[in-house]
C-alpha cells in the first residue's frame, strides 16, 4: 500500500509539472475560440460553372435503329460523320452502291429502231452510186448526199498546184546558226529518209574541204546518205565563208 501511494503521488506531481495551470487555461481558451469560429462564421465558396452535356460527334447507330425506318438509312448514307478508318456498313470507305432510281430499263427491254422509208419521196439523183436499196439504217452510210450543202453559196474552188520540191542543204555553225542555204543536185528520191543527213566537215579559206566529211546523224536511208556524201565531195563549198568547222544538213 505505501508503494501504490508513492507511485500515485509521483504521477500527480509529474502531471502538474507538465500541464501547468496556465497551459490548461490556454488550451481551454483555444478550444472555445475554435468552436466559436465554426459556429459564427460560414465559409462561402464560388460554385463551379455548370456545363450542359453535349452529344458526342461520332455516334453509334444500332442495327435496331437502322431497321426502324428507311429515312434513317438514307440520312446515314448521305450524312456520314464517321471517320474513314472506322469500319461500318454506312462508312464512306465502303463501296456503297445504292439502288438506281432509273427503273425504266428493267421494265422495257431494249429494242432496235424501226424506220420505214418511202422510196417515192427520195430523189433519184441522191441515190446515185447505191448498189442496193435502203432497207436498214446502216445502208444510209452508202449514200453520197452527206456533203450536199458543203459548197452552198460558194464559188468553184480551183485547186492550187504544188510547187516543185527543191532539195536544199543548210550550212550551220557549231553553235546552230544557219549561215547558208544551198540548192543541191541530189537526184535520188528517197522514200525512207525521215530526217536530213547531217555531216561535219572542216573548210579552209577559199572553200576547200580538208579531209573527209563525218556523218553525224543518218537520214534513215543509207542510199541517200551515200549520195549526199558524194555531193559534198564533188560540189565544193562557198568561197565567201571563213575557215573553220561547219555542220551541213542535206534534206532529202
Amino acid at each position: 500500500m505505501p508503494v501504490v501511494k508513492a507511485q500515485s503521488t509521483v504521477g500527480a506531481n509529474l502531471s502538474r509539472r507538465i500541464l501547468s495551470p496556465l497551459l490548461r487555461i490556454s488550451l481551454l481558451v483555444g478550444v472555445c475560440v475554435h468552436l466559436a469560429g465554426f459556429l459564427l462564421f460560414h465559409v462561402i465558396s464560388n460554385p463551379l460553372p455548370k456545363r450542359e452535356a453535349s452529344p458526342p460527334f461520332v455516334q453509334y447507330v444500332s442495327q435496331d435503329r437502322l431497321l426502324s425506318g428507311a429515312a434513317l438509312e438514307e440520312q446515314a448514307a448521305l450524312f456520314d460523320s464517321a471517320p474513314l478508318f472506322v469500319p461500318g456498313q454506312w462508312n464512306a470507305a465502303h463501296n456503297l452502291n445504292p439502288p438506281s432510281l432509273e427503273r425504266g430499263q428493267l421494265r422495257f427491254p431494249a429494242y432496235e429502231p424501226k424506220i420505214d422509208f418511202s422510196t417515192a419521196l427520195v430523189p433519184p439523183d441522191l441515190m446515185d452510186g447505191l448498189d442496193a436499196s435502203v432497207s436498214e439504217p446502216i445502208d444510209l452510210l452508202d449514200l453520197r448526199y452527206w456533203d450536199l450543202f458543203r459548197y452552198f453559196g460558194q464559188g468553184a474552188l480551183t485547186p492550187k498546184p504544188f510547187q516543185a520540191m527543191e532539195r536544199v542543204a543548210e550550212v550551220r555553225s557549231l553553235d546552230g546558226h544557219v549561215l547558208r542555204v544551198l540548192p543541191t543536185a541530189v537526184d535520188l528520191l528517197s522514200m525512207q529518209a525521215v530526217q536530213p543527213a547531217t555531216y561535219y566537215l572542216r573548210v579552209e579559206a577559199g572553200g576547200r574541204i580538208v579531209g573527209r566529211p563525218t556523218l553525224s546523224a543518218s537520214s534513215g536511208d543509207t542510199s541517200f546518205d551515200a549520195v549526199a556524201y558524194t555531193w559534198l565531195l564533188e560540189a565544193g563549198f562557198p568561197a565567201d565563208l571563213q575557215a573553220g568547222f561547219f555542220e551541213v544538213r542535206i534534206y532529202p
